[in-house]
């Protein structure tokens, strides 16, 4: 029989979710196994929950658990504000707060960069947050009959699973989105087969994209730079509207551009940083691997007046150094907006740019700091650093750091910066 333990204080949470507990003997568990002193983790579960919970697992260092019964909730805890919660697996956190969720996001970030590297000088900055719900303006859905119930579903795939779960509203989907699924949703499911379909979905500022036959090209509009950027129906685009804006504006400020700077844009996509940063800069050089984001990246920059750009397609995962954009240019600053698997081998090589300044943007904490820590070898320090909500009531986060090229001894900025830090506080 599995143990079953009593009378659990919750006390943290990791990376995906799961409440982390401390098991002991005083635990009343109705099993004599050696578990004391080992973390326990516990799905569904928040910071100063009292929980019953039977072991399912253990490892060396730790044990994971199914919760059985909330002995006493927790001031964080709150009342999921969606029907499919637990059962859809878009969200992983609606039963924690949202102030919470942010704070244990943004802290477990920090915590990790201190961890791997030089923190001394780096001064962790407010995150960025926007509503936490109706913000998502892109989303990848599925059709297809279910084999076992021969129903047809149109949805999101299940927790832990590859069925689907059929919805008719998502409360993180913007009201244009929801409603444009809704409409469709009657004639889609006439047309579920056993093969199952995808669909992206986005809302565009002209049109809603992705369940019907268009030729028209979606854009978006970046207000505060007065852009308008086009972008394929099924591309890439920052599902947060707002947060997109305040982390371009975030960007452009770390940065400190002058009309003498030529600026490097790696990964660049349709041009969501590079054209903002052709506003400030002397010239912007956008890098990216898909030759049609490239020639979408040159068409807005041309629709938008901006003739001090250029783009190049690269491979960003192989060598670089002797290709033309790279070989014998300097740049004095540089910004990179990899996806999850990072940019470790391009790290490997920035340093021979000698750039003043490099803003890294992230989706992956941990391939982020890993690639910090190349960097840190060719003579960076980490300055700054934040957090950004991209995907509240989900554990996934967008970060960004500022490094700069070391100095040989700390300036009086450093020294401030450094006695300040331990007083960082949410």
């Amino acid at each position: 029989m599995k143990p079953i333990y009593h009378a659990l204080e919750v006390s943290g949470i990791s990376y995906d979710g799961r409440g982390i507990a401390k098991l002991s003997n005083e635990h009343d568990s109705e099993s004599a196994l050696p578990l004391a002193g080992k973390s326990c983790f516990i799905a569904d579960t928040v910071p100063g929950d009292i929980v019953t919970a039977r072991i399912l697992e253990q490892q060396d260092q730790f044990a994971e658990a199914q919760l059985i019964a909330i002995e006493q909730a927790s001031g964080e805890r709150s009342e999921p504000f969606c029907q499919y919660y637990g059962e859809c697996g878009g969200c992983q956190l609606q039963h924690l707060k949202i102030d919470a969720q942010r704070e244990w996001k943004a802290q477990n970030f920090f915590n990790q960069l201190q961890k791997a590297v030089n923190c001394e000088t780096c001064e962790f900055t407010v995150p960025l947050v926007s509503e936490d719900k109706g913000y998502r303006r892109r989303a990848r859905l599925a059709l297809e009959v279910d084999k076992k119930s021969k129903q047809a579903r149109f949805g999101f795939r299940k927790r832990n699973s590859n069925e689907l779960i059929d919805i008719d509203a998502c409360p993180l989907l913007t009201d244009g989105l929801n409603q444009a699924l809704q409409q469709a949703r009657p004639q889609f499911l006439e047309q579920a087969s056993r093969s199952t379909r995808e669909f992206t979905l986005v809302e565009a500022d002209n049109g809603i994209f992705g369940l019907s036959e268009n030729t028209e090209k979606p854009f978006y509009r970046l207000e505060a730079s007065n852009l308008t950027l086009h972008f394929p129906q099924s591309g890439f685009i920052q599902v947060n509207k707002t947060i997109n804006e305040q982390m371009i504006a975030q960007a452009l400020n770390w940065l400190q551009l002058t009309d003498k700077d030529k600026v490097l844009d790696l990964f660049c996509g349709v041009g969501n940083f590079t054209l903002p940063l052709a506003q400030q800069a002397k010239k912007a050089v956008g890098i990216e691997g898909l030759s049609e984001l490239v020639d979408t990246a040159q068409q807005n920059a041309a629709d938008n007046n901006l003739h001090n750009t250029e783009f190049f397609q690269a491979d960003l995962f192989a060598e670089v150094s002797g290709l033309p954009w790279f070989r014998k240019q300097k740049y004095h600053k540089i910004l990179l907006d990899p996806g999850r698997p990072g940019a470790f081998e391009l790290c490997k090589q920035l340093g021979k740019l000698s750039a003043e300044k490099i803003v890294y943007v992230s989706c992956n904490a941990s391939t982020l700091i890993r690639d910090v820590k190349e960097l840190e070898k060719q003579g960076y320090q980490l300055r700054k650093a934040t957090f950004m909500d991209m995907f509240a009531h989900t554990t996934h986060a967008e970060v960004m750091v500022l490094l700069e090229k070391a100095q040989k001894q700390k300036t009086q900025r450093d020294k401030r910066i450094a006695s300040k830090k331990q007083m960082f506080k949410f």
